[in-house]
């Protein structure tokens, strides 16, 4: 899981770093809030389908897959019918008149989401890692090559726009070819539906206050940066966030299912489990703390100077990652012990710091204590799911402590170290790029 995932963010960089000398900040700043929408309705509107097909014992027979294939497709096409219609009423309230024909064009993308082969899911229930992987490849690599093909022909936030559209609907065509060709069709069963839904109220709410918890920085600075820093924001997030989707990813496709799978046998595998997550998170923190101290001058190698204000924000950003990882990893346990409830009040105390401490911040024009909001709203949320992890033994407070010492130990030393050598800024050379944030 971890290399193909590794060659995965890899890639994704390098097209970053290309669709950054060919497009303006300004585009990546509109593309954030695009982006923000669209993972916001389909959030908001997550009812687990997924999660039940993963964790149901009747997740692989013919008929609950049908039924769960149903209400995606009717989901999907819920939710395009309800850009269409919102898109003038969104356009008007960020005064982005560029916005709305973005949202008509991009409207479809969530039908076409639904239409997806219910065998992803399959995928995920039996741990078939190597082939969700193969999956994920492709469906990269033609994003990818798409949206750098039209950036370079384009050259305007379009390119973007179009290349989302056309990688969806590969991915869903392939999506049947590596689910063996095997096509679903329409079908109703009151008790499968049921079983999902009851599962999916929790799955509900969670998502939606998980969104809440996870977007409201990119459509707040949206709303009140220039869309030039936005868009460096935007792109500081990309890099930042690539640690915690892999943790994210470990959660959902290897700790959830297997810690569905042990049922009864849960408390007498916690002690080993919790061996397996302080070892696994070890390697981690090393990692986290190397990419906090070299961080910033990749930025400077990698981008030209209107991206440059972005080697101050990751380091900080990546702090916060750190406790993202943890919840990740408290979250996905939870979750397969069948307690959803953990994960939605985890990321509501993560909104609720940001909701106060983000206006509060910026109130000042500091976009500094913006950055010291989100690390402490991440951390906020680490704690919550923490508390209900203990109960369940796969956790204690004490080693993700140690842990996160050692985060800002390594990355202390190898800033230090790194930076005395000339290889990296150092730190008195990190702190004044602060000053890049105000142009």
């Amino acid at each position: 899981m971890i290399v193909p995932f590794g060659l995965q963010q890899i890639i994704r960089l390098a097209t970053q770093i290309v669709l950054a000398r060919l497009l303006a900040p300004e585009m990546f700043g509109l593309m954030l809030l695009v982006n923000a929408l669209r993972t916001g309705v389909e959030l908001l509107s997550d009812i687990g389908i997924g999660q039940s097909v993963v964790r149901s014992p009747n997740g692989d027979a013919r008929d609950f897959l049908r039924v769960a294939w149903t209400l995606q497709v009717l989901r999907g096409a819920l939710l395009s019918i309800t850009v269409f219609a919102l898109a003038w009423p969104i356009a008007s309230l960020y005064d982005q008149p560029d916005l709305l024909p973005i949202l008509f064009v991009i409207s479809p993308i969530f039908l076409i989401s639904g239409l997806l082969s219910p065998s992803l899911f399959t995928m995920q229930r039996h741990l078939m890692l190597k082939r969700r992987a193969a999956y994920d490849f492709a469906s990269l690599i033609f994003q990818c090559v798409c949206t750098i093909a039209l950036a370079a022909v384009m050259q305007s936030v379009w390119a973007l726009v179009w290349g989302l559209l056309l990688s969806t609907i590969f991915t869903t065509v392939l999506s049947y070819a590596f689910g063996g060709g095997k096509y679903s069709r329409l079908a109703w069963s009151r008790q499968h539906a049921t079983e999902i839904l009851h599962f999916g109220k929790w799955i509900f709410l969670s998502t939606a206050i998980y969104y809440a918890a996870t977007s409201f920085d990119r459509m707040y600075f949206v709303g009140v940066l220039s869309l030039a820093l936005a868009g460096v924001f935007g792109v500081a997030r990309t890099f930042s966030d690539m640690l915690g989707a892999l943790a994210q990813r470990a959660g959902s496709y290897l700790v959830f299912p297997k810690i569905a799978a042990l049922r009864e046998r849960r408390s007498q595998a916690a002690p080993r489990l919790r061996i397996a997550r302080r070892n696994t998170l070890a390697l981690v923190a090393v990692v986290t703390g190397i990419g906090m101290a070299v961080s910033d001058e990749f930025i400077f190698i990698a981008y030209d100077a209107r991206y440059h204000a972005a080697a101050f924000i990751i380091p900080v950003l990546l702090f916060g990652v750190w406790f993202s990882i943890l919840s990740s990893f408290a979250d996905a346990m939870l979750m397969g012990c069948g307690r959803p409830a953990p994960g939605a009040w985890s990321n509501g105390a993560k909104f609720a710091v940001m909701l106060v401490g983000l206006p509060f911040a910026l109130a000042s024009g500091s976009m500094v204590e913006a950055l010291a909001v989100l690390v402490l709203a991440e951390a906020v949320r680490w704690l919550v799911l923490t508390w209900s992890s203990h109960d369940e033994g796969f956790a204690r407070l004490s080693d993700d402590i140690y842990l996160t010492v050692g985060v800002l130990a390594v990355a202390i030393i190898a800033k230090l170290l790194l930076g005395s050598a000339g290889v990296v800024p150092t730190p008195a050379e990190w702190w004044h790029s602060r000053s890049l944030l105000h142009g």
